[in-house]
């Protein structure tokens, strides 16, 4: 059975839950066993539901769309390929399996925890040493992950995402003019630039927003002392980059708005960097910083264009997933007064 991508969240839900026992079976419950599923969570491409048993519980996903131009089954086997290299670290959900029946499934395991909090000191030590795990993963050589060049991969990105909203009359037309205006200084710059990031042999998780992040505290055993886990989730868009990507998507202003309204102080981005190299001893913090001074542009440009390609499929309603809140947030970052402070071309963002 296939299912249109804009079926809604809670019609895929009745079906699954019309196919409990067949999903119970595949994932090995006791046929006597009473499982529930539920909603969970719905981002732009996909939506999450919770599978509970009596002792286990697992996140099933469903993709309605893929950024990395996976088609078919694709994204989620791409999905599957990343919690499979990085489970054992510890810093995602450990892998179950891919389904085919009722609809295409990806299935792991569920982490219990909360969002990152932006204002807890704790929970932004906790997401650099977690970051800093993932980026210590080397890759195999069969690992088929999409390899980007720093700054030249960037801003051809931009330029796909862009290319919908430079040709939109709805798009209003200083908003346009100043996008082109930023594209092609990162255009001009970005070969220059891309000469100074070595070749990359990590992953970069790339979407490292607040609630993408799970935090979990739990008492250790047989002491009066606490464990704070943190953990990432939603690998839909995983590349093998450098690690300045997540670091600089983590700090912009554009991430920790999202969803949070927050942005970062120069103390608290000190921290954070400072966290992420006390666990990275073998780095050279010099190099890091400068790496990510130049590279923060870019990763903004990206985000900013992704929102501009999103605003064109919101407002023309041919998209399969649509929030309301998303949509007022892009609106929101595509003022001329946010862009202007978001891209001084005299004065690069500051980390």
């Amino acid at each position: 059975m296939t299912v249109h991508c804009n079926m809604l969240a809670t019609d895929l839900l009745a079906l699954l839950q019309n196919a409990l026992p067949t999903l119970g079976e595949a994932l090995g419950f006791p046929a006597t066993e009473t499982l529930e599923i539920g909603f969970l969570a719905q981002g732009e491409y996909n939506i999450n539901f919770l599978l509970q048993g009596a002792e286990q519980r697992y996140v099933l996903r469903y993709n309605t769309g893929s950024q990395i131009g996976k088609s078919g089954n694709g994204q989620l086997e791409y999905e599957a390929m990343a919690l499979q290299r990085v489970g054992e670290s510890g810093v995602c959900p450990r892998f179950i399996t891919l389904l085919t029946e009722p609809v295409p499934l990806l299935v792991m395991e569920y982490l219990p925890g909360e969002p990152l909090n932006y204002r807890n000191p704790e929970h932004i030590t906790a997401a650099a040493r977690t970051l800093a795990k993932l980026h210590q993963i080397g890759l195999e050589p069969g690992d088929t992950f999409i390899h980007r060049v720093p700054c030249i991969d960037d801003v051809r990105e931009a330029q796909s995402w862009l290319a919908p909203y430079f040709s939109c009359e709805r798009a209003p037309a200083p908003v346009r003019q100043r996008l082109k205006e930023i594209l092609q200084s990162a255009t001009l710059s970005a070969e220059y630039d891309a000469a100074l990031f070595p070749p990359t042999a990590h992953l970069a998780h790339t979407d490292v927003q607040a609630h993408n992040f799970i935090v979990h505290e739990s008492e250790e055993s047989g002491a009066n002392a606490t464990i704070l886990s943190c953990r990432l989730v939603d690998w839909e868009r995983p590349l093998r980059d450098d690690l300045t990507y997540d670091l600089a998507h983590f700090l912009i202003p554009t991430t920790t708005q999202w969803k949070c309204n927050y942005t970062f102080s120069r103390e608290e981005k000190e921290s954070f960097l400072n966290a992420y190299l006390t666990a990275r001893p073998e780095l050279y913090p010099g190099e890091i910083r400068h790496r990510l001074h130049v590279r923060q542009r870019y990763i903004a440009l990206r985000a900013i264009s992704w929102c501009a390609g999103a605003w064109v499929e919101y407002t023309q309603g041919n998209r399969a997933i649509t929030h309301t809140q998303t949509l007022s947030k892009i609106e929101e970052y595509l003022q001329l007064d946010a862009l202007d402070q978001l891209f001084d071309i005299e004065k690069p963002i500051n980390i």
